[in-house]
């Protein structure tokens, strides 16, 4: 029988420091009191009663030294006590301490204070007394739904209640109470206690709870390791302890309160194991009489090869004479010697098929006793939906056959694994993790899937790379496939996927220019959505961002050099460098007007273009190749003017008779 012992087991620093208060008291002599029990254990109390600590009332001495024990308590107790004359020693918890001083802050800052805890309990007593004004206790989920009040609320917490009550408590309040503050004052070393408690109940079949029945955090222990299931038993000390608890017990948990000392959890701890040393003698003692109790012809008992030959096998099971394994009933699966299933020394199951034959043999089946054996196995494995393993011995028409501890099992071809295999002769010869589908003794039907066990499996990872995987966390994973929207990359049993837009800071028109298809490669995690089942990555952003001071880069007014790489109906995109491009307006394309950017543009093609604006912030940059081809062209040259003479405007009134009229009045003289 194994014994766990959970960790934050016994004594917490406030008793531990209290004990030790006590004892350094003692040891300088005088007298010495507690005010009520310095713990609530009675084994403790005891102890210090012996060694003359009494536990009492302040008004039941009048000197001597009074010790203030863990739990607390309000001040007009500790102004009560010295008033009497009384070396008050205050060994409150810190953590206990703490609670109180923030009740009395609230307090006194006029809100209603709100204890969520035990009100029979000492540590809230004390916890209410620094109150001066109203204070309320809450215990459980009716008193929160009856409780109410239209002041402004502030909460604390009994340093030993659980996680679960003070949640449940606290959804009620929410609702109905204006809450202004919320102090979740339990205990750091209460709640590693209770979290390790938990762990280890969830591990073992019977729990032991040590600690003082009066003791609250011990009592919050036990219904801990209840709410996981566990069989629990409170005891104070390793008398209370009964055998018959643990029969057909393979794990005990053993966990222990704050208030209770070392020696006590080892007096449990040495208790169990004289109860394990003595079931175990027991159990031998009963597999010693199953040994030499009568055999009989269909029962299985466990045997040891002695001898392996070609004929036979001989087994000893503790019978008068050897007995004896005929080929035919060794396996139920081929082989070409004995030596293959079994080998001297081996320890072995067998059917008894006689006592005696006609020679006096005992004749014995392996075969039979594995069929037996693996009908139960498969059965028990099919009620609680577990997986088994199985060797797949064989391909054929529709899937494959396996073997599953000498059972002859069959897996449809769908079932092979998660995608559809055309050619399933791959699996010759190779152990599959499988679910079983069907199950039938009599029709001895076995039907089988592994790519159920697959499933399962990668819903298992789904959960972990959740629990795993954080957004901004920069992680290794492989590409599995590209599409043309991006590439989903297996990052540990999951799929997540980086768009396009996230592959390159520069413009790409398929991911087959950045990844191929299993190549490894590290990723940035850009979001985890759980509830859509998605996680989307990034591989853009493990490289700095080409737009990063861009303006130092380029200035309005520079003519630039780029290739176009997309063409609008309003423009041509032009890179500057990767993952940096601009827009020209189709307005500002040529000096002659064009109906569309493909009339004058073509894809590829490397252009000069002016920056006429950069607007970092929206990853926009304007640009202009009209403008850059007015820069290139050198100033026309002006002609030097031709001197003409100036003539005035009535003298080019001239008419044909001003300019030949000579000439007709001389052949006028000519004819006279």
């Amino acid at each position: 029988m194994q014994i766990i012992v959970a960790e934050h087991a016994g004594f917490c620093f406030g008793v531990k420091n209290a004990v030790r208060l006590l004892e350094d008291l003692i040891k300088k002599g005088g007298k010495t009191y507690t005010l009520g029990p310095i713990v609530h254990n009675q084994q403790v109390v005891k102890k210090m009663e012996n060694l003359g600590v009494k536990a009492v009332d302040v008004d039941d001495i009048s000197e001597g030294n009074l010790v203030i024990r863990t739990h607390g308590v309000p001040p007009d107790v500790i102004e009560r006590a010295r008033a009497r004359g009384l070396n008050v020693i205050d060994a409150t918890c810190p953590f206990v301490k703490k609670v109180q001083k923030l009740a009395q802050d609230l307090s006194s800052k006029g809100y209603t204070v709100v204890i969520i805890g035990d009100p029979n309990h000492p540590e809230v007593k004390g916890i209410k007394g620094w109150c001066p004004g109203e204070a309320v206790v809450i215990e459980n989920e009716e008193d929160a739904r009856a409780f109410f009040t239209d002041k402004r609320v502030g909460v604390v917490v009994q340093t030993t209640q659980t996680e679960e009550n003070v949640k449940r408590i606290m959804d009620i309040l929410k609702e109905k109470l204006d809450l202004a503050v919320f102090h979740n004052t339990r205990c750091n070393a209460t709640q590693q206690r209770q979290e390790a408690a938990k762990k280890v109940a969830e591990l073992v079949n019977v729990m032991l709870v040590v600690g003082g029945k009066n003791s609250s955090n011990t009592k919050k222990l036990v219904q801990v390791c209840q709410n996981v299931g566990a069989r629990v038993y409170h005891i104070e000390t390793a008398e209370e302890i009964k055998q018959e608890w643990f029969q057909e017990v393979e794990k005990v948990g053993i966990t222990a309160g704050a208030s209770t000392p070392d020696w006590i959890i080892k007096e449990v701890i040495t208790k169990m194991e004289e109860i394990s040393k003595e079931m175990e003698n027991q159990q031998r003692e009963v597999a010693y009489d199953d040994e030499i109790s009568e055999l009989a012809e269909g029962k299985i008992v466990e045997g040891t090869v002695m001898k392996v030959s070609d004929k036979e096998v001989l087994v000893n099971v503790g019978y008068k004479s050897e007995g004896i394994i005929p080929l035919n009933e060794l396996s139920n699966l081929p082989f070409s010697s004995p030596s293959e299933i079994v080998k001297n020394g081996d320890r072995i199951k067998v059917l008894i098929l006689k006592l005696e034959d006609k020679e006096g043999n005992l004749i014995l089946s392996k075969k039979r006793a594995d069929t037996v054996e693996a009908w139960s196995y498969l059965e028990e494995a099919f009620e609680k939906k577990q997986t088994v393993e199985g060797r797949v011995i064989e391909s054929i028409k529709g899937g494959l056959l396996v073997n599953v501890r000498g059972l002859r099992g069959f897996i449809p071809a769908s079932h092979a694994d998660l995608k559809y295999v055309a050619d399933l002769s791959g699996y010759v010869g190779k152990d599959l993790k499988l679910k079983i589908i069907e199950l039938d003794r009599d029709k001895k039907r076995v039907v089988l899937s592994h790519k159920l066990f697959l499933q399962e499996e990668k819903e298992k990872l789904k959960e972990e790379i959740w629990e795993k995987v954080k957004e901004g966390q920069v992680i290794r994973g492989t590409v599995k496939k590209l599409t043309d929207f991006g590439a989903f990359v297996d990052i540990g049993g999951f799929d997540g996927l980086i768009h396009i837009s996230d592959l390159s800071w520069q413009r790409i028109n398929h991911p087959s220019e950045v990844l191929s298809e299993n190549q490894e490669v590290e990723v940035k995690v850009l979001k985890v959505d759980k509830e859509r089942g998605r996680i989307s990555l990034g591989l853009k952003q493990l490289s700095p961002d080409p737009w990063d001071n861009i303006e130092q880069k380029y200035a309005i007014g520079q003519v630039i050099q780029g290739r176009v790489v997309k063409l609008t109906n309003f423009g041509a995109f032009v890179e500057l460098e990767p993952g940096v491009e601009g827009l020209v307006h189709v307005s500002q394309i040529s000096k002659k007007r064009v109906a569309t950017p493909k009339d004058a543009l073509k894809e590829g093609e490397t252009v000069k273009a002016k920056i006429l604006d950069i607007k970092p912030e929206e990853k926009r940059i304007s640009l202009s190749i009209k403008q850059a081809l007015d820069d290139e062209q050198p100033p026309r040259k002006e002609k030097k003017n031709e001197e003409k003479t100036s003539v005035p405007r009535e003298e080019l009134n001239v008419t044909i008779g001003d300019v030949v009229g000579d000439i007709f009045k001389k052949d006028e003289n000519n004819n006279d």
